[in-house]
């Protein structure tokens, strides 16, 4: 009798990524593709979870925007400001709308 195995698979969950190209001037990265793009994330993924993965998966862009994004990155999700303590917590759902800004200060 032959066993057969199930492969566990992860429910993805699609998520509106809007990078600004004044962003990545600040940085000094180069925009991908038109700013705007959606990627698929496993549901449960947190905001500090997907950007890490991108960062490991895609480097370049995406560990720039890991490393600053406690430092110098403002993340806005579906229009609210996104507590730089909970960005770790925060958990994607599909259709979010994420828009990440550098960090800016007035006087």
């Amino acid at each position: 009798m032959r066993r057969e195995t199930q492969e566990k698979r992860t429910a993805m969950v699609t998520v509106k990524l809007k990078v600004t190209r004044w962003m990545c001037q600040n940085l000094n990265i180069v925009l991908p593709d038109s700013g705007d793009m959606c990627v698929s994330v496993p549901e449960g993924e947190s905001i500090l979870g997907m950007v890490g993965r991108l960062a490991v998966e895609k480097g370049g862009f995406w560990k720039t925007i890991l490393e600053e994004i406690g430092a110098s990155i403002v993340v806005v999700l579906n229009g609210s400001l996104v507590n730089p303590h909970d960005r770790a917590e925060v958990v994607l759902r599909d259709g979010d709308e994420l828009l990440f800004l550098p960090m800016f200060d007035g006087g």
